[in-house]
């Protein structure tokens, strides 16, 4: 990716506000559920989904910088955008995983 592309990408401070004005909202939304519903682990399913977000925020990043200085390796490339897939469906099963029951 050359330096023209990399201006295409979000910006890191306005990446870091929508990250951040996201995780505030799923925080409070989970929390009023977890208060009206009286079961909490609905805020704790709440946490997985910022846990993803700060991840998905840190391989953006991690993938920024690398470009900025100079270009990524495609290697290193796919293995950031893989262990960012890893680390989100991981928290997602672990958040939601016994939903699953459910269904059936």
């Amino acid at each position: 990716m050359n330096y023209e592309q990399y201006k295409k990408l979000l910006p890191l401070s306005e990446l870091i506000v929508k990250a951040f004005s996201i995780s505030t909202l799923v925080l409070l939304v989970s929390f009023f559920i977890s208060q009206y519903l009286g079961d909490w682990q609905w805020f704790a399913r709440g946490g997985s989904i910022l846990v993803c977000i700060g991840v998905l925020t840190a391989a953006y990043d991690i993938k920024g910088r690398m470009i900025k200085e100079g270009g990524i390796p495609k290697h290193i490339e796919q293995t950031v955008i893989l262990e960012a897939i890893i680390v989100v469906v991981g928290t997602l099963v672990w958040g939601f995983g016994d939903l699953i029951g459910y269904l059936y």
